[in-house]
C-alpha cells in the first residue's frame, strides 16, 4: 500500500481552500469560502442540502473551476482543470454508490488507467499478484476475478479508496460513504480511515449523521447557504452546536400529512399493520414493535447503520427475520417472501430505484404492471391490450409526464422514474405502501407530485410507512419512529425539526 507519511511539514495544509465563490445564474453557491486542512487529519464537512457542500467538492476534485479564490494542495497551486491525470494523482473521491466499472473484475477495476504492461502488451499475470496484495492488505476476501458488479458495497467503497491510494494519492473525500452500509461495515470502515490517517492520508468527510462527525472527525467546517459559517477543531466540535448550525435561520415544516384512522367494530383504532417483535435474520434490527393502522402514516428515520431500511425491507419480503412477525389485517405474512407480502397487500418504493426500482430498458407499461401479471394474463395467455389499459390508468393516476407507456424508462427524467416506481407499487391496490427515501434525487415539482400521490392513498385508507434519511421528508407524519443500533429509540409525536435531530442523535 502506498500511503505513507507525507514528506511536507505538517504545517502545510493538504488542502487550502482560499476565498472561492462560484456563481451559477442567478445563484451564488459559494460565496468567499476558505478553509484549510492539514495532511492527516479526518475533516468534517457539514450543511443541509444547498448549503455549498457539493460545489465544495467538485472544486477539490477538479470538475468546477472557482470563479474567484484559489485551491492548492500541499501548497502547490491545483492543477488546471484541462489536465484531470493530475487531479486523480491529489485527490480521491469515495461517493454513495462508488463510480466503477461494474462489469469489470475486481482486478481490471484496480488497474483501470494503469494496466501492468509486458513489452507492448498488458501483464494479466502481474495485474492478478498485485490485486491479491492488495485484497490481502485491505481484508477484503474476494476473489480479484470475480466481478465488481457481485462484491458487497462496502468492498466496492474499500475499493475505491485502495485504487486511489495505490496510485499515489494523499487526499480522499468521503462523500455520504455510510447511507447505504448498517452498523457493522460502518465501523470496518472507520476504522480504516483511522488506520490509514494515522499514515498520513488526508480525508475530507461529508455527512449529515451528526453522530459520525463527532466520531470520527478531528476537525470540522459548517456551511450555510454557501457560506462559511465555522471551522473547528475536535475539542470544539460539539453535538448540540451542529444542531443549532444545521438548523439556525430554517423555516419548520408546517404541512403534514392528515391521518384518518377509522376505528374498528370494537371502536379501538384498526391495524392495517402490525410489526411484532421482529429480529432480522442477519442482525440488521432487533425487537421491532409497531402498529399502523388505516389511514395513518408513521415515519422512520435514524443515521446510516440504524436499520431502518432493513425495517421496510423485512415488510416487503426481502429479508428473513429469525424472530418476531410481521401482520397486514391480522393475518401472518410469510418472512421473507416477495410475493406473499404482494398477496397480502403491501407495496414498496425501494430505496435506490435505480437498482432495485425498475428495468431502464423496459417500458412504462412494462415496468408498471410486472407485479400485475396475473391481471393481464389471467388464464396464462398474455394481454398486450390489457397491459396498456391498465398502464394507461396508472400514467393518468400518478401523471406521467410524457404519458406515453411506450416509452423506455430509461429516457425520463428522475422525478418521473420515480412515479413509475410508485405507479407500480400502487398497481395493486395496496392495504401498506412501504416508501424508502421516494423523494430523493428528485426536483421540487417531481417532489410535490410524490407526496400528493402518498397524500391521496393515506385518503382511500391505505396505512403508509414513509422511511427517510431527510428531516424535512421525516415532517410529513405526525409520528415519527427513530432507530438506533438497530432498535426502536424514541417515538415523535407532532415533533418539530430540531426534535428528530436531537432524536436521530440521542440528545433528546
Amino acid at each position: 500500500m502506498t500511503a505513507s507519511p507525507t514528506t511536507v511539514p505538517v504545517t502545510v495544509p493538504a488542502i487550502e481552500i482560499d476565498g472561492v465563490s462560484k456563481t451559477y445564474g442567478a445563484t451564488r453557491a459559494l460565496q468567499d469560502v476558505s478553509v484549510s486542512i492539514l495532511p492527516g487529519q479526518v475533516h468534517g464537512l457539514i450543511g443541509r442540502n444547498g448549503a455549498g457542500k457539493s460545489t465544495l467538492l467538485r472544486m477539490i476534485t477538479g470538475l468546477e473551476t472557482p470563479d474567484t479564490g484559489s485551491v492548492k494542495f500541499f501548497g502547490s497551486e491545483a492543477p488546471p482543470a484541462s489536465d484531470p491525470k493530475a487531479w486523480q494523482q491529489r485527490v480521491a473521491c469515495v461517493y454513495q454508490r462508488p463510480s466503477v466499472f461494474a462489469n469489470l473484475t475486481i482486478a481490471e477495476n484496480l488497474f483501470t488507467g494503469r494496466l501492468p504492461q509486458r513489452g507492448a502488451g498488458v501483464s494479466w499475470r502481474r495485474m492478478q499478484q498485485e490485486s491479491e496484495r492488495i485484497l490481502t492488505e485491505w481484508n477484503i476476501q474476494l476473489d480479484p476475478r470475480m466481478l465488481l458488479a457481485d462484491a458487497p458495497l462496502e468492498e466496492r467503497q474499500m475499493l475505491t479508496i485502495a485504487k486511489a491510494l495505490e496510485a499515489g494519492t494523499r487526499i480522499v473525500l468521503l462523500d455520504e460513504p455510510t447511507v447505504q452500509l448498517e452498523g457493522a461495515a460502518i465501523r470496518r470502515l472507520f476504522d480504516k480511515v483511522q488506520e490509514l490517517q494515522a499514515a498520513g492520508v488526508t480525508f475530507v468527510f461529508v455527512s449529515h449523521f451528526l453522530r459520525e462527525v463527532t466520531a470520527i472527525c478531528d476537525s470540522a467546517t459548517v456551511l450555510r447557504d454557501g457560506k462559511l459559517l465555522w471551522s473547528r477543531l475536535g475539542d470544539e466540535i460539539r453535538s448540540d452546536d451542529l444542531v443549532d448550525a444545521l438548523l439556525a435561520g430554517q423555516e419548520q415544516r408546517r404541512h403534514r400529512a392528515e391521518s384518518t384512522v377509522a376505528p374498528d367494530a370494537q371502536g379501538s383504532p384498526a391495524v392495517a399493520l402490525a410489526v411484532e417483535n421482529a429480529t432480522d435474520r442477519e442482525g440488521a434490527f432487533t425487537d421491532v414493535s409497531f402498529t399502523v393502522a388505516p389511514g395513518e402514516i408513521v415515519a422512520i428515520g435514524g443515521v446510516g447503520g440504524s436499520g431502518k431500511y432493513s425495517v421496510g425491507e423485512a415488510i416487503a419480503g426481502l429479508r428473513k427475520t429469525a424472530a418476531g412477525g410481521i401482520a397486514v389485517n391480522g393475518e401472518s405474512v410469510a418472512a421473507g417472501n416477495v410475493k406473499a407480502s404482494q398477496r397480502a397487500g403491501i407495496g414498496f418504493v425501494p430505496a435506490d430505484r435505480h437498482r432495485d426500482g425498475y428495468v431502464p430498458q423496459l417500458s412504462v407499461a412494462e415496468n408498471m404492471t410486472m407485479g400485475v401479471m396475473d391481471q393481464i394474463a389471467p388464464r396464462g395467455f398474455f394481454s398486450p391490450k390489457k397491459r396498456t389499459e391498465i398502464s394507461r390508468d396508472l400514467i393518468a393516476d400518478v401523471a406521467l409526464v410524457p404519458p406515453d407507456p411506450s416509452l423506455a424508462v430509461s429516457g425520463l427524467s428522475g422525478g418521473n422514474q420515480q412515479k413509475v416506481v410508485l405507479a407500480r407499487a400502487l398497481a395493486r391496490n395496496p392495504r401498506v405502501l412501504v416508501l424508502i427515501s421516494p423523494t430523493a434525487g428528485v426536483d421540487i415539482a417531481a417532489k410535490d407530485a410524490i407526496y400528493a400521490l402518498m397524500l391521496r392513498a393515506l385518503a382511500d385508507g391505505v396505512a403508509v410507512v414513509l422511511i427517510s434519511d431527510d428531516v424535512e421528508e421525516l415532517l410529513v407524519s405526525p409520528r415519527v419512529l427513530i432507530m438506533r443500533e438497530g432498535r426502536i429509540g424514541a417515538e415523535l409525536r407532532e415533533p418539530t425539526e430540531e426534535d428528530i435531530v436531537r432524536a436521530i442523535e440521542g440528545l433528546e
